[in-house]
């Protein structure tokens, strides 16, 4: 049989898909998350071979493979889970009640040997077919369908306190939101739709494109954008210092630090006394040393330049101050480039070499910022002034 267009698609991707994974696992191991990645792109490569041979015809009378290798489509929802979970909830070690996910798998391949054994071939021994497919990869794909969704649903479930919660531990966000990913996650909610109308247009009599092509080339579109992306975007993560602040900061991954301030820090053990001190030193250090002008500044390393504990930094500036770290770090950003932009003597240096010397650190997030805190762009702001 001849080689198709889509097959050569199919191929393309797999291999960049293996390259990603050798790349992942030789060069980027050290963070963890990228262990579920370097697994997750590696199968997908696998399940995107095994789709072109047997469109090829390659199996031959080993078709008991088939729906074995089919089963690893049971793996894709949980390793994306899972390389979300300890991204955003960084820890050391996978958790053994965590091999429970990939429960569905071992079902999978135990039935298929029984239904492959007893009943001639059929999966689940199911008769007949739709379309020319057997009934029992019908019934799988609909199985898929719900897992796969299932678990977009809890990545999102992460990624959505996650989004908010950074501005508790650090002063720029930009290297540590992942918006990437929770676009990914919508992008593959996006593409199960995409399966789902294929499936039920099927079962209607109508093969869309031809049987699952569109399907099987937006996998391979995931396959590039979360094996690239996430090279791309996560390495930051691997710094132990941004792992270690976004621990303090979702220690139990339910979003505990963005709920009721007096609530959260009912425990803490600060006194009155102590939190006045801490605030009254706070903002002597903001306005002599000027630590804000650090474009990386966090909640730990202004904490250890007042010698206090992050909880108890954390505590003073959301309950005495009623702001996030990330604006009241920000806020003083932003006054140090208006006072720059009203400047005289300033008017012929470059918007982005201020911002630069107010401790921004890009021209994206310095210009939403300012707009935010005073409602104009900050060119705007300059020709006002």
């Amino acid at each position: 049989m001849p080689i198709s267009l889509i097959d050569l698609i199919l191929l393309a991707a797999a291999a960049q898909g293996l390259f990603l994974t050798i790349l992942i696992f030789h060069k980027h191991r050290a963070l963890y998350a990228n262990r579920f990645l370097g697994t997750l792109i590696f199968l997908y490569s696998f399940m995107l071979l095994h789709m072109v041979a047997y469109d090829l015809g390659l199996y031959g009378t080993h078709l008991l493979l088939v729906p074995m290798v089919v089963g690893f489509a049971f793996t894709m929802g949980p390793l994306h889970y899972l390389y979300i979970k300890y991204l955003a909830l960084p820890r050391r070690r996978f958790h053994r009640r965590e091999w429970l996910h990939f429960i569905p798998v071992l079902a999978f391949d135990a039935v298929c040997l029984d239904g492959f054994r007893y009943h001639g071939g059929r999966l689940f021994g199911l008769e007949g077919e739709v379309m020319g497919i057997p009934t029992g990869m019908v019934l799988l794909n609909w199985v898929l369908l719900v897992q796969a969704a299932a678990y977009m649903l809890l990545s999102l479930k992460i990624l959505r306190p996650y989004g908010a919660a950074i501005r508790g531990e650090f002063s720029t966000i930009d290297k540590v939101r992942l918006d990437w990913l929770q676009a990914i996650t919508i992008m593959v909610l996006a593409f199960l739709g995409v399966f789902l109308a294929e499936n039920v247009l099927l079962l209607a009599g109508i093969n869309f494109s031809n049987y699952f092509n569109l399907t099987s080339f937006l996998m391979a579109v995931y396959v590039y954008a979360i094996g690239y992306m996430g090279l791309l975007k996560s390495e930051v993560f691997e710094n132990p210092s941004t792992a270690a602040s976004i621990r303090r900061l979702m220690p139990s991954g339910s979003g505990e630090s963005l709920g009721d301030p007096g609530e959260k820090y009912r425990r803490s053990g600060l006194s009155e006394e102590k939190a006045e001190a801490c605030h009254k030193s706070l903002l002597r250090l903001m306005e002599e040393k000027r630590p804000y002008i650090d474009p990386d500044l966090t909640l730990a390393g202004l904490a250890e330049q007042l010698e206090v504990s992050s909880h108890n930094l954390s505590e003073v500036i959301n309950t005495r101050i009623g702001q996030t770290f990330f604006d009241f770090v920000n806020k003083y950003r932003v006054e140090k480039l208006a006072m720059d932009l009203r400047d005289p003597d300033k008017r012929n240096l470059k918007l982005l070499a201020l911002a630069f010397e107010a401790g921004f650190n890009s021209k994206s997030s310095f210009n939403s910022i300012f707009k935010r805190f005073t409602g104009q762009t900050p060119s705007d702001y300059r020709k006002l002034s």
